[in-house]
C-alpha cells in the first residue's frame, strides 16, 4: 500500500537535498489512442508526479565530493541501513535543532536564528564562497515551541519562494529585502529605515511575531472577542464530546441496573418458564467453554498455545458471563429447585435425607458435586479446541513424568473446591442478608455474587496446581496459573468497584441524607467536582510526573502526581454515583422493587435510544475536529504562520469577522521544490517536525517508561522509524504511483506544528498517567491528533480522521494507545524527546546545533539526558559532552559583577563507533538558556523583576512584549558570545575571508577546561 521503510526515507531525503528533478508519468497525448480523442475545453488536472528518487531504478546520486555515485536507492525488500548511514555521514549534512518549551522556546530560538543568520562565514560548499552561517544547514529539526518559530521560518521561505519564478536568480531591493527566499536570511537580522521619522523597523514577519506573542488570546481585555470566542469554542467542543462520551456511560449504568432488577425479579420466579430455562442453559455453556479452554491451553497439555488476547476472549469473558448468569439462577427458587432435580435425576438421591435435618450440608454437597461434574466434563471437551486453533507446534512439557489418571483426578478435585466454595457463598448470602427485602438481597448478590464465584475459580486453580510436584505442570505451569489468576483478580476487583458504586450509591445517599442532613449529598458531589478540577490542573502541570520519580520517604506519597491520581479517582467515583442516583430518581417508582414490577419496557426503549445515539455520534462527530487541537492550531497558525505574510496581503484574503485565513498554512508538501537544489538563492532547510506516537499500552515491555515512539513530519514523508515498526513505517505527504492519495488527507504545516506542540493530552508519552487521562479526556483537555497508522497494510492511510470516533476516544481515555491499531495518537514531540536531536543523529548530521530553552531552573539537564540515552539505546551512537558544569553559573537574585562564563557545551558524536568503516565523528554545539549576570541591561532588568526567568513555566503562553523580547535578546546574546569566543567575528588577516562555521565550533571545543577526547561510557559528561 505504498509504505516506505527507514532506509528508503533516508535515501529519498538525500536525493531531495541534492535537488533531484521529478520524473513525470507518460503524458496522455503521447498515447495514440489518446490523440484520437477530442481535446476537452478545460484541460484535466495532471496526475501528481512521482519524484525520481521514489523509483527503484533511478540513477544514483553523485557523492558529496562531486564524483559519480555508486549506490542505488534501497528497495523495500532489502534495505541496507548501515550502507545508507555510511553514505549520509560522508555527505556532511548539518542540522539546526530548536527545542520544545512553548513560546518561551520560540522567542529564545528566534534570537539564536537571528545571530546565526547574521554570522558571515566561508561556505563549506565548493560552489559558494561566503555567506550567512544559517545557509550552511541542510536540516531544521523542531519540537513543540521550537516548531512555532521553525514553522514560521519555513512559511516565510515558502511565501517568498512563491514570488520567485522557477530557476530565477535572487533579486533584492535597495533595502536588502527582496522577494526571494535568499532575502529571508538577510531580513532576519536587518532593520530598514521606512517610517517618516527614519525609525529603524524590523522585517514585517518579525514585528508580526511581537504583536502576536499573546497568541492564544491576543487582547488582554476581559471583553475581548478573542477571549470569548475561545470560551465559546471550548464549551461547544465539550458539549459535542459529551454527546459521544456520556451516553455510553449512562448505558453502562443502565445495564448494571438491569442486572440488579433481574436479580430482584428472580426472587419471584417459582414456576417453569421457557426464557428462564434458556437463561439457565447459557451459564452452563459459558462455564464449560471457559474451563475446557483452560485445560487445553495449559503448558502441560501441549494441545493449543494461545496468546493473552485469546485467553481473554475464550476463558475470562465466557466465565464472567456464565458467573453473572449463575448468580441470577441461584437467586431464583425455581433455579435452585431445578438444580436439585437434576442431581436427583443423576442418581444423587441420598442428598435428600440431609434437606430437613442438615439443609446447609445438603447445599454444600450439591455444590461440590456440581463443581466436580462441570470440571470433569470440561476435561473431556478440552481436546476439541484443537479444531479451532489447530494443534500446537509446542511439545508438551517433559520435565515430569505424566500421570494420565492423576491429572484429571486433580482437576476434578479442583472442581469440588470450586463447587464447595460457590455453595458457601450462597449460604453466606442467605445468612448475611439483614432483611427479607428482595431489593436488598439482590443488591448483595449483584455486588458480591460474581466476585465470589471468581474467587472460587481462583481457589480451584490453586488446588489443581498444588499437585504440580506429581504432575507435569512444574514452573511453567505455575507461571500460567499466576497470570491466569492475576487477570481473574483484576476482573474481580473491577466488578466489586463498579457494581459497588452503581448499586450502593443510592442507598448510601439516602443514609447520608437521613443521618447527616439533606445538604450533605450536594456538598459531597461538589467536592467530587472540585477534585476533578484539581486533577486536571495537576495533570497539566509541568511539575507533575506520571512516571513516579525516585523520591524517598513520605514525599513519594505526597507528590503532585499522587494527588492528581487520587483526585481523579474521587471524581470518577462521584460521577458514576451521580449517574446511578440520577437513574433511580428518574424511575423512582421502580427503584425498590416493592410492587414486583420492573421497568423493562422503559429500560429497553432507553437502551435502544442510547445505542442509536452512540452509533450516530461515533460516525458523525470527529474526534480530531472537536478537541482543543483545532482551537490551538488556528491560533498558532494566525500568530506564527500568518506572521510570515504581510498585513497588506492578508487583508485581501482573511475573514474580516474572525481574522483567520486558511492561506496562512501551506500544505506540508508545498514546502519543498523537488527539482531545485536548496542552496544559494533557493536555500531552504528540510524541515523535520517531531511528534510523539503514544504507546501507553505497547507490548514492548522495555518501553514501559517512555510510552512513546518518535514520529516525524516533513515536506516529503510522515511516519516513524521506531523499532515498533520493525524497519520503520512512513508515508509520503503527496500522491505517488504506489500511494494514490496523500497521507492524512494532505496534512498542512499548521497541523504538524500543532501536533508537535500538543503538550497537554490524556496520553503524553513518558508523562502519561492513567488516573489523570480519564478526566482529561472527559473534559476534552485534548490537544493531540489521531492519524492513520502509516504501516503498509492500513487501507485508511489517507483518511483525515478515524471512521469511528468511539474506539479511539476510549483508547485515549483509558491509556490503551498502541502501535498495533489502525489509528495512532500523536502528541507533543517532547513526550518522546524534546530537543530534536534524536532524528538528526539518525540522519548522521556531522554538525548539529541545539537550542535548548526548556524549563530547567535546577539545571538537571533532563531533556538532554533523555535525548542522549535514547540516541544510545535506539541508534547505538554515543555522544560525549564537555563543559556542562560551566552552564550552571548563574545569579540567584540581583546580579553582581561576575566573570564571563559560557552558555554552551560541545559534544563529540561518535558515528565512527556505530557505523565503522570511514565514518567520521560529528560535533554538537549545545546552547542552554541561562543567566550569569553579565547580560545586557534590557535582559537583566526583566530578570530582576521576574525571579524565574529564563525558566518561566511552559503553561504561561501569554507573553508580553517585554517578556518576548527578553527571551529573544537572551538567545541572541548567547549566540553572539559563542561566535565571538570562537573567533567568528574576525576575518583571516591575509585573505580577508571569514572563518568557517566548523572552525568556530572546533575553537569553542578547544577552549573548554578539562576537555577530554574520549569518554568510555555513554551519557552526559561534564
Amino acid at each position: 500500500m505504498g509504505a516506505l521503510n527507514l532506509a528508503q526515507v533516508l535515501w529519498e531525503e538525500r536525493r531531495a537535498l541534492a535537488g533531484t528533478p521529478l520524473a513525470f508519468p507518460p503524458k496522455k497525448e503521447d498515447d495514440p489512442a489518446a490523440k484520437a480523442a477530442p481535446v476537452p475545453a478545460t484541460p484535466a488536472p495532471k496526475p501528481s508526479p512521482t519524484p525520481a528518487y521514489l523509483l527503484t531504478g533511478a540513477a544514483p546520486l553523485p557523492s558529496a565530493d562531486g564524483s559519480p555515485g555508486s549506490l542505488s536507492p534501497p528497495t523495500a525488500a532489502a534495505p541496507d541501513l548501515l550502507t545508507v548511514y555510511q553514505t549520509l555521514n560522508a555527505d556532511d549534512r548539518w542540522a539546526l535543532c530548536l527545542s520544545g518549551g512553548g513560546i518561551r522556546s520560540a522567542a529564545f530560538a528566534l534570537g539564536i536564528l537571528q545571530r546565526i543568520a547574521a554570522l558571515d562565514v566561508t561556505s563549506k560548499r565548493k560552489d559558494e564562497e561566503r555567506g550567512s552561517a544559517l545557509r550552511q544547514f541542510e536540516y531544521l529539526s523542531t519540537v513543540s515551541g521550537g516548531g512555532y518559530i521553525g514553522s514560521w521560518l519555513s512559511a516565510w521561505l515558502y511565501q517568498q519562494r512563491k514570488l520567485l519564478p522557477r530557476g530565477a536568480a535572487a533579486k533584492t531591493t535597495g533595502t536588502g529585502h527582496g522577494s526571494t527566499p535568499d532575502s529571508v536570511v538577510s531580513a532576519l537580522n536587518e532593520r530598514d529605515s521606512r517610517g517618516p521619522l527614519g525609525d529603524h523597523e524590523e522585517a514585517e514577519p518579525i514585528s508580526n511575531l511581537r504583536r502576536n506573542s499573546h497568541f492564544l488570546s491576543p487582547s488582554f481585555s476581559s471583553l475581548s472577542p478573542d477571549l470569548w470566542s475561545d470560551v465559546a469554542s471550548v464549551l461547544r467542543n465539550l458539549f459535542l464530546n459529551w454527546i459521544l462520551l456520556v451516553p455510553p456511560m449512562i448505558l453502562a449504568v443502565l445495564v448494571t441496573k438491569a442486572l440488579y432488577f433481574a436479580l430482584i425479579d428472580a426472587h419471584g420466579i417459582k414456576d417453569s418458564s421457557i426464557w428462564f430455562l434458556v437463561v439457565m442453559t447459557i451459564p452452563t455453556l459459558c462455564l464449560l467453554v471457559s474451563l475446557s479452554f483452560s485445560v487445553a491451553n495449559r503448558p502441560a497439555r501441549g494441545w493449543i498455545n494461545v496468546s493473552q488476547s485469546g485467553f481473554l476472549l475464550c476463558d475470562l469473558a465466557p466465565f464472567l458471563v456464565g458467573a453473572a448468569l449463575l448468580v441470577l439462577v441461584l437467586q431464583s427458587p425455581y433455579g435452585l429447585q431445578t438444580l436439585t432435580d437434576l442431581l436427583r435425576a443423576s442418581g444423587f438421591e441420598f442428598i435428600e435425607k440431609f434437606n430437613k435435618e442438615h439443609p446447609i450440608a445438603a447445599v454444600l454437597i450439591r455444590g461440590t458435586i456440581l463443581g466436580m461434574i462441570f470440571f470433569a466434563v470440561s476435561w473431556v471437551l478440552a481436546p476439541l479446541w484443537t479444531l479451532i486453533f489447530g494443534k500446537s507446534s509446542r511439545p508438551p512439557l517433559e520435565a515430569r513424568p505424566k500421570h494420565p489418571v492423576l491429572e484429571p483426578v486433580a482437576w476434578v478435585v479442583a472442581g469440588a473446591a470450586f463447587g464447595l466454595l460457590s455453595a458457601m457463598g450462597l449460604i453466606a448470602l442467605w445468612k448475611v442478608n439483614p432483611s427479607d427485602s428482595a431489593a436488598t438481597a439482590a443488591g448483595f448478590a449483584c455486588v458480591l455474587g460474581l466476585p465470589w464465584i471468581v474467587l472460587a475459580r481462583i481457589v480451584a486453580e490453586v488446588t489443581y496446581i498444588a499437585f504440580a510436584e506429581f504432575l507435569s505442570e512444574v514452573d511453567v505451569g505455575l507461571e500460567f496459573q499466576a497470570r491466569s489468576s492475576g487477570l481473574f483478580t483484576l476482573a474481580y476487583l473491577g466488578w466489586l468497584l463498579w457494581f459497588g458504586i452503581v448499586v450502593g450509591a443510592p442507598p448510601a445517599a439516602r443514609w447520608i441524607a437521613s443521618h447527616l442532613g439533606e445538604a450533605t449529598v450536594p456538598t459531597l458531589a461538589a467536592g467530587g467536582g472540585l477534585s476533578g478540577l484539581l486533577s486536571i490542573l495537576l495533570g497539566a502541570s509541568s511539575k507533575t510526573k506520571a512516571a513516579a520519580e525516585q523520591i524517598s520517604g513520605l514525599r513519594q506519597y505526597l507528590s503532585l502526581n499522587t494527588l492528581a491520581a487520587i483526585a481523579a479517582a474521587i471524581f470518577a467515583i462521584v460521577l458514576v454515583a451521580l449517574l446511578s442516583i440520577g437513574w433511580d430518581a428518574a424511575f423512582k417508582s421502580f427503584a425498590s422493587g416493592a410492587d414486583g414490577h420492573m421497568p423493562w419496557t422503559i429500560m429497553l426503549v432507553v437502551g435502544v435510544l442510547l445505542g442509536g445515539l452512540i452509533y450516530a455520534a461515533s460516525h458523525v462527530l470527529s474526534i480530531n475536529r472537536y478537541s482543543l487541537h483545532g482551537l490551538y492550531r488556528n491560533r498558532l497558525v494566525r500568530a506564527f504562520l500568518g506572521a510570515s505574510r504581510s498585513e497588506k496581503e492578508r487583508d485581501k484574503t482573511k475573514n474580516a469577522f474572525t481574522d483567520f485565513d486558511g492561506r496562512d498554512s501551506p500544505l506540508l508538501q508545498e514546502l519543498w521544490d523537488h527539482n531545485v537544489k536548496p542552496t544559494g538563492a533557493h536555500w531552504k532547510p528540510l524541515h523535520v517536525i517531531s511528534g510523539a506516537l503514544n504507546l501507553v499500552s505497547s507490548k514492548n515491555l522495555a518501553w514501559q517508561e517512555r510510552m512513546a515512539a518518535p514520529f516525524t513530519f516533513s515536506p516529503l514523508h510522515c511516519g516513524s522509524g521506531s523499532a515498533v515498526f520493525s524497519d520503520g513505517a512512513y508515508r509520503t505527504t503527496y500522491a505517488t504511483d504506489n500511494q494514490p492519495q496523500p497521507y492524512g488527507g494532505n496534512l498542512t504545516l499548521g497541523t504538524a506544528m500543532a501536533i508537535s506542540g500538543a503538550a497537554v493530552s490524556p496520553s503524553m508519552g513518558y508523562n502519561s498517567s492513567p488516573g489523570v487521562a480519564f478526566l482529561m479526556a472527559l473534559f476534552n483537555v485534548r490537544l493531540g491528533w489521531w492519524l492513520a497508522n502509516p504501516r503498509g497494510d492500513n487501507p485508511y492511510y489517507s483518511a483525515v480522521k478515524p471512521t469511528n470516533a468511539l474506539r479511539p476516544f476510549f483508547m485515549e481515555m483509558f491509556g490503551l494507545t498502541s502501535e498495533t491499531e489502525r489509528w495512532v495518537y500523536l502528541t507533543d514531540g517532547g513526550h518522546f524527546e524534546n530537543l530534536g536531536l534524536y532524528e538528526m543523529v539518525r540522519r548522521r548530521c556531522r554538525v548539529i546545533v541545539v537550542s535548548d530553552a526548556g524549563c530547567d531552573p535546577d539545571y538537571s539537564f533532563e531533556d538532554l539526558g533523555n535525548a542522549l540515552r535514547k540516541v544510545w539505546i535506539d541508534l547505538g551512537v554515543r555522544i560525549d559532552l564537555h563543559g556542562l558544569d560551566l552552564l550552571k553559573k548563574r545569579f540567584k537574585e540581583r546580579p553582581t559583577p561576575a566573570e564571563q562564563a559560557p552558555y554552551w557545551a560541545i559534544g563529540d558524536i561518535r558515528y565512527s563507533e556505530a557505523d565503522g568503516g570511514d565514518a567520521k565523528d560529528g560535533l554538537l554545539l549545545y546552547f542552554k538558556s541561562g543567566l550569569h549576570g553579565t547580560e545586557p541591561m534590557g535582559v537583566l532588568s526583566y530578570a530582576i523583576a521576574h525571579a524565574t526567568f529564563p525558566h518561566e513555566s511552559t503553561l504561561n503562553q501569554f507573553f508580553s512584549e517585554s517578556q518576548f523580547e527578553s527571551y529573544r535578546a537572551l538567545g541572541y546574546e548567547i549566540a553572539q558570545r559563542a561566535f565571538e569566543s570562537g573567533g567568528g567575528l574576525s576575518a583571516d588577516a591575509k585573505t580577508g575571508a571569514p572563518p568557517t562555521f566548523l572552525s568556530i565550533v572546533e575553537k569553542l571545543k578547544g577552549q573548554l577546561p578539562g576537555r577530554t577526547d574520549s569518554v568510555p561510557a555513554p551519557g552526559v559528561q561534564a
